[in-house]
């Protein structure tokens, strides 16, 4: 394993445990996401002063803000597959969490 394998390996587990408090304990959404992001940033930023471990730190913060975002939207689709709506209606919720996470990533507060 090499060393960026092991900052992303690292990073991911740390998300994932973010997420399982978050499901576990039913946190605030922008608590969640808000700290989320403070994970990646400081990784992108250990990164960018360690340009040795990996020469374009910005790849690994997408890479983390997917994996964050599919955890995400995943969730919310767990908890919709048991309701009976159309996939029309599916889709849309899906679509609108997809714009809430984002929403709240870059701005920290709920959309309005």
């Amino acid at each position: 394993m090499n060393c960026i394998d092991a900052v992303e390996g690292t990073t991911r587990n740390i998300i994932d445990g973010l997420f399982q408090l978050f499901v576990e304990y039913n946190l605030d959404d922008t608590e969640y996401i808000r700290n989320i992001k403070t994970v990646m940033d400081s990784t992108d930023v250990f990164l960018q002063n360690n340009k040795e471990l990996y020469g374009n730190p910005h790849t690994l913060k997408k890479v983390l803000y997917e994996h964050a975002k599919d955890l995400w939207l995943n969730n919310v689709f767990n908890k919709i597959g048991a309701d009976n709506i159309s996939r029309e209606q599916v889709s849309d919720k899906i679509e609108y969490n997809g714009y809430y996470f984002d929403y709240i990533y870059n701005h920290g507060t709920y959309p309005h």
